[in-house]
């Protein structure tokens, strides 16, 4: 009715809570930008942008540069990875390349090869995609937990 103040009866969608998904047996290549949340059970391969969480399931596999708030792995990834706070390294995760955190968390059995780079501010985040000499805490190291 027109000028009813009535709130309709259908439920709010809110997309806080929205997961985007790629599932086991599915590959994705190309550039995925997502304002939300991002679950990968199958494979991608080229650029993953989320202002949101990555969750990479035990089947997951990531191949490119990725840039997130946070990510947990269970699975592999290869490349240029920027994870703004806290990166979660499960004990079957299989990590390698340019690797860029806010805060890391290793369980034992979970490899990390490369270089991983501790910084420790947004500000050197952003500073880092443009000039590899950033003022954060660098280390380079191969390790096995």
């Amino acid at each position: 009715m027109i000028g009813s103040t009535k709130k309709s009866m259908k439920p709010e969608t809110s997309s806080d809570n929205a997961v985007n998904r790629i599932a086991k047996g599915t590959t994705f290549e190309g550039v995925l930008r997502s304002e939300n949340n991002v679950r990968i059970d199958g494979t991608f391969e080229g650029e993953l942008v989320t202002k949101g969480r990555l969750v990479i399931g035990n089947s997951g596999r990531i191949k490119g540069t990725v840039s997130c708030a946070h990510c947990e792995t269970e699975g592999e990834m290869e490349g240029n990875i920027l994870v703004q706070e806290l990166f979660v390294l499960k004990s079957s995760a299989k990590v390698h390349g340019d690797i860029q955190y806010g805060q890391l968390s290793v369980e034992n059995g979970a490899q990390a090869t490369g270089n991983l780079h501790l910084t420790s501010k947004v500000k050197d985040i952003k500073d880092a995609g443009r000039d590899k000499n950033t003022a954060g805490a660098k280390t380079q190291q191969t390790a096995a937990v």
